[in-house]
């Protein structure tokens, strides 16, 4: 499926790379606590421990942590950090030199957690998240998967599965996960299976439509025509079958909005793939001479969106649809690299031919510096109108913060994984 949904494409040019690697502010702070902050930063988070240490398993917090924040958003970023001098790019040394899962809140470092088998932290950048302002992972040991929070353990369950998304509300977490030994999936809640299947496999993510936590999977079925299946959504807490047209030939994704479930599909006898909902079909409209490689729908607010790679005898390329209408078809060479949708519009990341080429920021596109890529699984959030992109260095170098043009370098030795942000409770 989609991304998960970030690299996608990118993952291709950057797999050889990808498997060396496995692959906000606050308010009411002492001057004290400002000046040791100021200091962390200038000392860089591998020396975070030299203010305050917590002393299970190694786990680190800076003074940021735990002081009441401000009233506008914080923006999280998680990276990997190596030692000063280590060419983390090459990783000659990968499993034999320390390495750590560092947070920054608006660029202040304030959790630092051991990466490493011993520590039940695994080094893949699509293991972890920030949910909330706190930070999740998720370990398969050889025959359980242990999720932490905040480095610290808060539950783990049998089988070794592999973690595709996370919602959180209140204390309840709520996981879709695959096999890593198999096929198909389970929907867990606090690691209980609330629904599982042996063959098939989930769309990938977890949604809120209202009060209801909704997902879409598909399992095969018999057929003498061969790679047949059926597709069904969890919502409501059951099972509702969908897609049900005999002139289904692939469905790409399926989506929950406002209560109604959509699917992007391609039909029989039409050359232009579909949006169907219940018994209405809106058909897609190509740009000259190009075929879906694939697709993906998404929301901004009340609007439906869809996001699809196309392919043509000049190569692979992008284009948006927002309401079925076409937002923006990029040129041959550029595709989504990672998108991000709001109430404010789209937003999204370019791949060029040789990493991330530019932004694509409510129509407008701004250049990015030559030599970055986007390394990690989901690098870019808006909040208060400031749109904020990790990139990471193809060279080894200091990763960057894009900021609405403005840029500056995370102290890290390593590469940046996520960016998102949170807006506290009043």
């Amino acid at each position: 499926m989609l991304r998960g949904e970030c690299l996608r494409l990118f993952h291709a040019d950057m797999l050889s790379l990808a498997e060396k690697m496995i692959m906000k502010g606050f308010a009411g702070k002492s001057i004290l606590a400002e000046v040791a902050t100021l200091l962390l930063i200038s000392c860089g988070v591998s020396e975070i421990g030299e203010f305050v240490k917590d002393e299970n398993n190694g786990i680190w917090t800076g003074p940021s942590q735990g002081v009441s924040p401000v009233s506008r958003s914080i923006t999280y970023v998680t990276a990997f950090d190596y030692p000063d001098g280590y060419d983390w790019f090459s990783d000659s040394e990968k499993g034999a030199v320390k390495c750590s899962l560092a947070v920054f809140a608006d660029g202040r470092p304030i959790l630092k957690v051991p990466v490493g088998d011993q520590y039940c932290v695994s080094s893949d950048p699509d293991m972890h998240r920030m949910i909330e302002g706190h930070l999740y992972t998720d370990f398969a040991t050889d025959d359980e998967t242990v999720i932490k929070k905040d480095g610290k353990p808060f539950l783990s369950f049998g089988g070794r599965e592999s973690v595709d998304d996370m919602l959180v509300r209140k204390d309840t977490l709520y996981t879709l996960g695959h096999r890593r030994n198999g096929e198909g999936f389970a929907f867990r809640v606090n690691g209980r299976p609330v629904l599982e299947r042996d063959t098939g496999y989930a769309f990938g993510r977890l949604t809120e439509d209202g009060d209801d936590i909704v997902f879409a999977f598909a399992e095969p079925i018999n057929s003498a025509e061969g790679g047949q299946e059926r597709y069904y959504c969890f919502m409501g807490g059951k099972v509702v079958q969908t897609a049900l047209r005999e002139d289904i030939r692939k469905v790409w994704d399926i989506i929950i909005h406002a209560g109604r479930i959509f699917y992007l599909a391609s039909l029989t006898g039409v050359s232009e793939p579909v949006i169907v909902s219940e018994s209405s079909i809106e058909a897609l409209s190509l740009p000259f001479q190009t075929k879906v490689v694939t697709g993906q729908l998404f929301s901004v607010g009340n609007i439906l969106g869809t996001e699809m790679i196309l392919s043509s005898n000049t190569g692979l390329s992008s284009a948006i649809w927002l309401q079925n209408k076409i937002l923006r078809n990029f040129d041959p060479g550029m595709t989504v690299a990672s998108i991000w949708s709001g109430e404010g519009g789209v937003s999204c990341l370019l791949n060029g031919k040789s990493g991330i080429s530019a932004v694509f920021r409510m129509g407008e596109y701004i250049p990015l510096p030559e030599g970055y890529a986007c390394l990690g699984s989901s690098p870019i959030d808006m909040a208060d109108g400031m749109l904020t992109v990790g990139l990471s260095s193809l060279t080894g170098a200091r990763p960057l913060i894009w900021k609405d043009g403005d840029m500056e370098e995370l102290d890290v030795n390593g590469y940046i994984c996520t960016v998102s942000s949170v807006r506290p409770p009043m």
